[in-house]
């Protein structure tokens, strides 16, 4: 997921709706508008199965997917503009700890996807990174937070540079640009595999418990469409549990619903899809919002000081 702001909203509304056969007239519906700070992306295909395969409409739901690449899920949730947006949890604890009443109401992702990768020709571990250049899209969000874990395990707070790159990693690792960078598991790293690129790689989520990416909602709208959230939920978890059992049925429907894929780039984005996959496995099941976590993310935080104190995961988690 990518740090997002207000401004110059991109939407893109997938019509989709088409591949269950879904009626516009159908009144019985209720409508639940979700956000996605994003591209259309094989990284959401949950969401497309939900939807060809007749997931949500079984629980009574119109699901319409908006993308933008200037969303401020926040600030939409806020404005009652959408019903769900989806986020990374590690930006939920900060506004947690602002008070902004938004709830997480299913996880995604239960594993973090951040990870840091560096040229094999100059950084052979992490500490060969003293003293030298670290790429990050921006200095907030999921990429940064990701950044200050790594940093604070391996003791290399301020003794590395980190430079804002924007979202041109594999530019900046090829062009020596910067020694390493901050990416995505289920993304660049799968592209320079492919490209046969030599690069050094530590995951996040192998040093940390850090939560990541969840559909979240307002307090004020949980409070009066709780019925709805929690269908869409229930959906959802059918959706992501079908995705993992029928992966090459749900790939198809992942490449209708983006529809501008090339076939040449059909077997990257199946390995996408795979790495996706396996984030979101726990052994409670699809979805699960675990609070013991949740604490322990909240605390990992308070103790890096990009929160001022702890506070109850109750205050941004709900459970149906």
């Amino acid at each position: 997921m990518r740090r997002l702001t207000a401004c110059a909203i991109i939407a893109i509304t997938l019509g989709i709706m088409a591949l269950s056969g879904a009626s516009a007239q159908d009144k019985a519906l209720q409508k639940v508008r979700l956000a996605i700070g994003y591209i259309p992306h094989v990284q959401f295909t949950p969401l497309y199965v939900g939807i060809a395969k007749g997931f949500y409409r079984e629980e009574g739901i119109d699901l319409q997917l908006n993308f933008g690449f200037e969303y401020d899920i926040f600030s939409l949730l806020a404005a009652g503009r959408i019903d769900v947006g989806l986020t990374d949890s590690d930006q939920l604890i900060l506004a947690g700890a602002k008070n902004l009443g938004l709830q997480a109401i299913f996880q995604y992702y239960q594993k973090y996807p951040v990870t840091i990768i560096a040229r094999a020709d100059s950084v052979k571990d992490p500490a060969d990174l003293t003293g030298k250049v670290i790429g990050t899209p921006d200095l907030s969000g999921a990429s940064w937070i990701g950044l200050q874990i790594f940093l604070h395990h391996y003791q290399l707070s301020g003794a590395v540079r980190v430079e804002k790159i924007g979202y041109s990693q594999e530019a900046a690792l090829r062009s020596g640009k910067a020694d390493a960078v901050v990416c995505f598991y289920n993304n660049e790293p799968i592209e320079l595999r492919a490209e046969k690129v030599a690069f050094r790689e530590w995951d996040v989520k192998d040093i940390t418990d850090m939560v990541s990416a969840s559909f979240i909602s307002s307090e004020a709208i949980i409070a009066s469409r709780a019925d709805v959230l929690s269908a869409f939920a229930r959906a959802t978890r059918k959706a992501v549990a079908y995705t993992e059992d029928h992966r090459d049925e749900a790939f198809q429907i992942a490449l209708a619903a983006i529809g501008n894929i090339q076939k040449q780039d059909e077997g990257l984005f199946r390995q996408r899809l795979d790495a996706t996959c396996e984030l979101f496995v726990h052994p409670k099941g699809y979805g699960y919002l675990d609070l013991d976590r949740y604490n322990r993310s909240i605390a990992e935080l308070a103790s890096l000081g990009l929160i001022a104190s702890v506070y109850p995961a109750e205050r941004i988690v709900k459970l149906f």
